[in-house]
């Protein structure tokens, strides 16, 4: 049987989001010398965090081991080249992070007794360990866990050793987390913020409905962003020029394609399968399950090689094979349809598309050329020389780490790349979904404020918010005045001439008519007295003055049922930004040498 459906090499693998905090400290014994019990360390070495070597067996043990865990989850989809730069990205975070800890831990003299260890089994099982003593509601069963415990015949030996490598994290986590504490009104808070419901009665001034035409002048603009420099604050950006090699079929990938549809055809000239079924087999087209059946359609609807046949080609003949952009189809025509003239307006067809890709030995191929530019050509002559030889070349405008570079769809690796390399170092060849492609870094702009004339609008845009807003309060100020006075906001609404409703029910996330969705107004009107008036609320459409006038009444039954949970997740929210912070500003002082790149060209 012919090989239409080739196999092509798979490099990526289908990875989902994880903590990386909660890895590091629950993680055991991870392993960043690359040594196993029993082994000498192998492989060269990938980096370095504070002179404490990283291994290259180590990485790439823990990036197959990232990937595999989310294989696991989602093996049934691939990881597009950005998220394989991403899973990159996250196994060298977690061996960073990991001889971070270890020093820490070895720099305050954090050790582990034995009684600690038996009190750990005891009081504080981790979750680990009680992972297996789940109910069918998916519980820990404490009390099979404690009679286990008691069991003289249980081997414990394995869980004690990822106790004491592990116990030393937690308590270093602890340590770190020691002033993460909620209130009893941070509880209460959030739980009106989970099932708050209100209604409020507003008096306010539209700012689509001001009669203004203020554009602020030079001199303003420039002033207010000298002052406020911190609002337009960049991230750092990095320059490059890419020079890429698109994944293209070859003249053999097309003949060989076009084989297997001449078989196919050969199958169904001899009955051996007829159309449909063929089609439904064997197209890589929308139209398979209807047995390739594209309907009726005039000479406008298709690609003009395609309409060229199917309008010349007599009712039930099967054509040659036709190709196309889309690649080469099989085409019969079932029905023609002809205008007064005699001459041919529509057809009914059906055909059979097989698409044309480029083969596992062309992205080879492909892969090598890439490879043997890079082998001859420097800093100087990385593009002079691309240009000669009619390669495609990019030269992006600065980009930011950790996205696309403009231009190159799915480049993240080679984002990341530009901004640990130095000025002129040339990449390994990369790879996205639709071509090869190699980086010249130019060099890394520092974090700062963004130059004013790029962020011109901007600034421009934010004085007349400003300037709107206060045309607002000069309108809204004296209505606030009267309804203190105690006339009603419908009445001081219609005298003054401001825009007055009574919301629907709310909640703290609901898109209010004419206020916004989400907004301040929502939270005042949750978090106020009935009954009291909010004399100026502000979101991006108005200024407003709030009542609120019903809110439903709390049911302490449900909030005592759900305190612990709330809670636990403020106070793991809390715990997870103290960790996250103590990593920024160990990650900021490390010393840290990143070698994956000469490990990767070297191999």
């Amino acid at each position: 049987m012919f090989k239409f459906l080739r196999s092509k090499a798979k490099i990526f693998y289908w990875v989902i989001a994880v903590s990386f905090i909660a890895f590091i400290f629950l993680a055991w014994g991870m392993d960043y010398s690359g040594s196993q019990p029993g082994r000498s360390s192998g492989g060269s070495a990938v980096g370095s965090v504070n002179g404490v070597t990283i291994s290259g067996v180590a990485w790439s043990r823990t990036y197959q081991q990232t990937v595999s865990q989310f294989r696991q989850q989602a093996a049934d989809r691939t990881l597009t080249a950005n998220q394989v730069a991403e899973a990159s990205e996250r196994a060298w975070d977690q061996l960073v992070r990991s001889v971070i800890v270890d020093q820490e831990i070895e720099r305050l003299g954090i050790t582990v007794t034995d009684d600690e260890i038996l009190d750990t089994f005891r009081n504080n099982p981790p979750p680990e360990l009680l992972a297996g003593y789940l109910d069918e509601n998916g519980q820990p069963d404490l009390a099979r866990y404690y009679a286990d415990l008691q069991n003289p015949a249980r081997d414990w030996s394995l869980a004690e050793q990822f106790i004491r490598a592990t116990l030393p994290q937690r308590k270093l986590q602890q340590m770190i987390t020691a002033g993460a504490v909620i209130s009893d009104a941070e509880v209460r808070e959030a739980y009106l913020r989970q099932t708050g419901r209100a209604v409020a009665e507003w008096i306010g001034v539209l700012y689509a409905d001001l009669d203004s035409d203020y554009e602020p002048p030079d001199s303003e603009i420039t002033e207010y962003y000298e002052t406020h420099l911190g609002k337009y604050h960049r991230e750092e950006q990095a320059q490059a020029s890419i020079v890429s090699w698109p994944k293209e079929p070859s003249t053999i990938d097309y003949d060989e394609v076009r084989r297997d549809l001449e078989e196919v055809r050969q199958e169904i000239a001899s009955g051996e399968r007829t159309f449909a079924d063929a089609a439904e087999l064997y197209s890589q087209d929308g139209t398979a399950e209807q047995g390739g059946d594209l309907g009726t359609f005039d000479q406008r609807r298709m690609v003009k090689p395609f309409t060229d046949v199917a309008f010349s080609l007599p009712v039930g003949e099967l054509s040659e094979p036709v190709k196309t952009r889309f690649g080469y189809h099989l085409i019969e025509v079932l029905e023609r349809f002809t205008d007064d003239t005699g001459e041919v307006e529509k057809v009914h067809a059906r055909h059979i598309l097989f698409r044309v890709d480029p083969s596992s030995e062309t992205l080879g191929d492909i892969y090598a050329l890439a490879n043997e530019f890079r082998e001859r050509v420097s800093a100087d002559t990385f593009v002079e020389t691309a240009k000669a030889e009619s390669l495609q070349v990019n030269d992006p405008p600065p980009f930011v780490k950790g996205r696309d570079i403009p231009g190159l769809p799915l480049s993240v690796a080679g984002s990341n790349y530009t901004f640990r390399a130095e000025d002129g170092e040339i990449s390994s060849v990369l790879e996205n979904s639709n071509s090869f492609y190699l980086v010249r870094a130019a060099g890394v702009t520092p974090a700062g404020p963004a130059p004013l004339e790029r962020v011109r609008s901007q600034v421009s845009l934010e004085l007349k918010r400003t300037h709107n807003r206060e045309l607002a309060a000069a309108q809204l100020s004296p209505a606030v005045g009267k309804v203190q006075l105690g006339q009603s906001l419908a009445e001081v609404a219609s005298e003054l001439g401001l825009a007055h409703a009574v919301t629907d029910t709310l909640t703290v996330a609901s898109n209010v008519a004419d206020v916004g969705y989400g907004t301040a107004f929502n939270e005042v009107a949750l978090s106020s007295p009935v009954g009291e008036l909010v004399p100026e609320v502000a979101t991006l459409r108005g200024l407003y003055a709030v009542r609120p006038i019903w809110q439903q009444p709390v049911s302490e039954d449900d909030f005592e049922a759900r305190r612990a949970g709330i809670r636990a997740s403020l106070l793991a929210r809390k715990q997870n930004t103290l960790l996250d912070g103590w990593f920024t500003t160990k990650l900021a002082a490390a010393d840290i040498v990143d070698l994956r790149d000469e490990a990767r060209q070297g191999s």
